[in-house]
This record gives structure tokens, C-alpha cells and sequence, in this order.
């Protein structure tokens, strides 16, 4: 039987959302991959500095003090303090305060953010090592995010997104394809190899990069632990939306992981330390966000899971199916009354007995 348009039934929300994200991937990849398997002929070479090895912990155990990173920890700690004290009970947020647990975890998540991007790691990250920058990267999107969205208690968050500009922000850049394509995007922009090179070179836009990977990070997160009700969307939507980051991240990994020339030109000039050459290390910077990179979503893909199946998992003496537990909750309503019905019959012959 044909069917007028405007009876024509739609695709499910997850295969119309999976479809849209395979095809920008699609778009997007060949020209990566251009860059990924292009032989730089007509490109200047760097000869990688062989002749300057760093093996000895003293010539990389090196502290880059910057005091905009301590600053902003700070700030991020003092903001924090006064939401989860004085504010939280001079406006009113919430009656009761965050455990001290919950506290406690995001102080801690603050020192692992400060270690992150103000220490030796730091230095490996901007001047030797590749690798070691995607390990960076990955703290930040994959550990530090998801640690700051549980941190902030519910109520906070209800604060934060009230106003109604926030909330309208908020509110879009939830939706599941558009906090895909702002994480995405961010992150397939950052590794084409000029952005990154660019990057690398001068600070200003390594800041820029590193504040744009932790935002779109945390919205990211934030569409797939879901703090708060109004903005959450369905478990199949959410487990779909995580898939989707999942592969995006394994496909970035593979082309540089797979690339028969180095992309980073940068590290051609610096020098080798432990005397890893910088194939090698793209290699394996590819490597950490293809396979260990990738797979912590699986972490977020089963406890949405979880939660759905918890969820849709009927209450003790219950099917499930409505019609039938609807037609035994009337059998035991009947049975009730027609005791209550017979039980003063019955009390006189009880006493007589």
C-alpha cells in the first residue's frame, strides 16, 4: 500500500543520527587521508637530530613553570569553593551540601589537571614527543572531563545553565549531533598537520587548542553521563551517540598511526629522546589513541546500558507488558473487595465457634 508523504513513517532517531555522522565522516576523511599517505615530495625535509639523544632523566625531567596554567587551577578551585559554600546556601541552589567525596575527587581532579599541562609531561608533550602530547590529550578529553561533569553536584550544574542565555547554549549544543560535530570537529581540525604544526609553534594557538579540546571534551561528556534531566536524551540515542565518538577517535588514530611519512614535522627538529626516532613516535601516538583512546568509551557505552536495562526492567511481581499487568491489578482489586465483602459474614459464626 503507498503512502502519502505525510504518512510515510521516518527511520528510527539512531539510524537518521548514525547515517549523518558516517557521512561527515566520509567527507572529511579522504582529505586526511590525503595528507596522512601523501609523499611530501615537493615538501622541504627536516633531518631528525639523531645526534641529540635524551636518555638521561635530567635532560627531560624538566618542570615548565607557566603561571597562567597555576592561575587558572586556582581560580577554577576558588570558584568551585564558593559554589559548593557560601553561594550554594545564599542563593538557595540546594538544602543540602555535596559530599565531601564528591569534593574531594574534584580537588584532586584539579591536581591531575595542573600535572597534566605544567610539568615534565608538559615538556615531553611540547618539545620532544609526539606520543607524549597524545597522552596529554587524552588525560584531558578522557579522563579530566568526565571527572569534572560528575564532580560538579547536580544542583550546581541546574545553577550554572538557569540563566536564559546559558540555558538556550546549553540546551543546543547537548544535542547529541552537535556536541558530536564540536568535539569532532575540534579534534579532526587540530591533527591536520599545518593546525598542529601551527600549534606547536606558537603558544597562543597551543593554548587555544588545549582550551578548545577540553570544552568540546566536556560537552561531549556531558550528553553521555547526562547530570541533568532536562537535557538528558534516551539510552539508545546516548549509546548511539558514544559508538559514534568511539569510531571517529579509532579512525583518527588509525590514519596516523598508518601513515607512511611523518606528519608532525615539528618533531623532526627536536631532539630523540631515548633515541626513539619521530616515525616511531607518531606510530605510537597513533597507537594510544586508536586502541587504549577509543576503547574508554566502551567504559560510557555499557554503563548507559546499564542504566537502560535497570531501567526498563519491570518492578518484583511485574511483566512488564501493560495489559497484563493491568488486568492483574484489577483481579487483585475484585479479590480484595470480595473479601472485605464476606469477612463481617463470617465474624459472628467465628465467635459462635
Amino acid at each position: 500500500m503507498n503512502c502519502s508523504p505525510h504518512q510515510q513513517v521516518r527511520a528510527p532517531w539512531s539510524r537518521r543520527f548514525a547515517v549523518t555522522c558516517v557521512a561527515l565522516l566520509g567527507s572529511v576523511l579522504p582529505w586526511l587521508a590525503t595528507s596522512a599517505w601523501a609523499h611530501p615530495s615537493g615538501l622541504p625535509q627536516l633531518r631528525a637530530r639523531a645526534d641529540l639523544v635524551i636518555d638521561d632523566a635530567a635532560n627531560w625531567l624538566i618542570w615548565d613553570f607557566h603561571p597562567s596554567i597555576l592561575t587558572g587551577v586556582l581560580v577554577l578551585g576558588l570558584l568551585y569553593g564558593m559554589a559548593v559554600g557560601p553561594w550554594r546556601r545564599r542563593y538557595g541552589w540546594s538544602a543540602t551540601p555535596a559530599p565531601r567525596e564528591q569534593v574531594g575527587l574534584f580537588y584532586g581532579n584539579l591536581v591531575l589537571l595542573y600535572f597534566t599541562l605544567d610539568g615534565p609531561l608538559h615538556h615531553l608533550a611540547d618539545e620532544l614527543l609526539f606520543s607524549a602530547h597524545m597522552l596529554q590529550h587524552m588525560l584531558l578529553q578522557l579522563l579530566w572531563a568526565p571527572l569534572l561533569v560528575v564532580t560538579v553536584p547536580e544542583w550546581l550544574w541546574r545553577a550554572i545553565v538557569r540563566p536564559a542565555p546559558i540555558q538556550v547554549l546549553a540546551r543546543w549544543a547537548t544535542r547529541p549531533l552537535v556536541a558530536f560535530l564540536l568535539f569532532n570537529g575540534v579534534v579532526f581540525g587540530w591533527h591536520v598537520p599545518p593546525a598542529y604544526n601551527l600549534a606547536l609553534t606558537v603558544h597562543g594557538f597551543h593554548i587555544l587548542q588545549h582550551l578548545m579540546f577540553m570544552s568540546t571534551a566536556v560537552v561531549m561528556w556531558f550528553v553521555m553521563m547526562a547530570p541533568l534531566a532536562e537535557l538528558r536524551v534516551g539510552h539508545g540515542r546516548r549509546m548511539t551517540f558514544i559508538f559514534v565518538n568511539m569510531l571517529a577517535m579509532k579512525v583518527l588514530g588509525i590514519l596516523i598511526s598508518l601513515s607512511d611519512n611523518v606528519l608532525y614535522t615539528f618533531y623532526l627538529s627536536q631532539p630523540r629522546a631515548w633515541g626513539v626516532d619521530a616515525m616511531a613516535d607518531q606510530q605510537l601516538g597513533g597507537l594510544l589513541m586508536w586502541l587504549p583512546g577509543g576503547s574508554v568509551l566502551w567504559v560510557g557505552l555499557g554503563r548507559v546500558f546499564w542504566q537502560w536495562v535497570r531501567a526498563g526492567t519491570p518492578a518484583r511481581g511485574l511483566t512488564g507488558i501493560a495489559h497484563i499487568d493491568q488486568a492483574r491489578a484489577a483481579a487483585r482489586v475484585r479479590a480484595d473487595l470480595a473479601l472485605a465483602a464476606a469477612e463481617p459474614a463470617n465474624v459472628p459464626a467465628a465467635r459462635a465457634g
